[in-house]
């Protein structure tokens, strides 16, 4: 059976920019091992697959990297409402609407606004982080990433294992260069005081900066990540807004960043995060940005029974 997908090219307003989602807008009789083949065949960061929701809930979301099953993130929320839009599955006013996704029996919130031409998609949430200040000395982090004694920030941030469902190990750093030659040592890892913690990428960022629009630069490691790649920090985005408000003193009230991640010349993401804190409530984040459809075709479902088989 065929089934139709979609590219779209989130966080940013220019094709062939942002981060490349596939989203398989009708996604009825596909099992676990045949998305997990189809994510690998399309080999792009995510691959969302939407199935009918309910009264309550637009749609149903899967999503899978090349590794595995992932969490619904803004990534592939952003992904799927622009795919859904443009086939008229969701029918947008110019005003603001509030839809619903969902993932399992979590609901996601999702503020959808369409104006000359451009569909701006939001995704709002409720968190409540956990916060461990038990982390690898600086030590440990220069041989976990590769790096230098002064390539770690110390001073204007702290390391944190920030959780909001997934854990992270959060490090701030003091350049782009840093950054970029950050290398996640499993071997290093398995070696560190804090190996024995469930996490499976560490997010590591930075205040400078290629454009003047935003605030930080950002990159996720992993044991699964190739060392060249900068895949999407959708998921990370509450983890890593609970982390600011933890070690930066920002006041109770709202505050708004723009994030980038990857480079201009080649697929660079603009997010914008606006989150409220109160010392007393969840935090409260709003995650958007643009997304551009690029291409869209169809795959033949993989025969698993003929897998199995051989």
């Amino acid at each position: 059976m065929e089934y139709a997908y979609h590219t779209v090219d989130v966080f940013t307003q220019s094709a062939y920019s942002g981060a490349q989602i596939s989203v398989f807008p009708q996604a009825d009789g596909l099992d676990d091992t045949q998305m997990a083949l189809i994510a690998k065949e399309m080999n792009h960061p995510e691959t969302v697959f939407v199935f009918p929701g309910s009264s309550d809930v637009a749609a149903e979301l899967r999503v899978f990297s090349p590794a595995g099953e992932r969490a619904v993130g803004s990534h592939s929320v952003v992904a799927a409402a622009r795919t859904l839009v443009h086939s008229k599955a969701l029918l947008v006013a110019d005003d603001d609407c509030v839809i619903h996704f969902a993932q399992g029996r979590k609901i996601f919130d999702v503020v959808l606004s369409q104006k000359n031409g451009r569909l701006l998609t939001q995704l709002s949430m409720s968190v409540t982080p956990q916060i461990d200040r038990y982390v690898p000395d600086n030590k440990e982090l220069q041989q976990v990433l590769g790096l230098g004694a002064n390539d770690i920030e110390t001073l204007k941030a702290k390391t944190l294992f920030v959780s909001c469902d997934s854990p992270y190990l959060i490090v701030p750093l003091r350049s782009m260069d840093a950054v970029y030659r950050a290398r996640f040592n499993l071997e290093a890892w398995s070696r560190s005081s804090a190996s024995s913690v469930a996490v499976n990428e560490i997010l590591v960022y930075c205040s400078e900066t290629e454009s003047l629009q935003t605030d930080f630069h950002l990159r996720i490691l992993g044991q699964y990540i190739a060392h060249e790649d900068s895949p999407p920090v959708g998921a990370a985005i509450p983890a890593f807004a609970a982390s600011l408000c933890d070690t930066r003193g920002l006041a109770d009230g709202t505050h708004t960043f723009w994030l980038e991640r990857g480079h201009k010349a080649s697929r660079q993401s603009i997010l914008q995060v606006e989150f409220v804190k109160k010392v007393t409530a969840a935090l409260k984040i709003r995650i958007g940005g643009d997304a551009v459809l690029v291409a869209q075709g169809t795959i033949l479902a993989p025969d698993t029974k003929s897998l199995q088989a051989a």
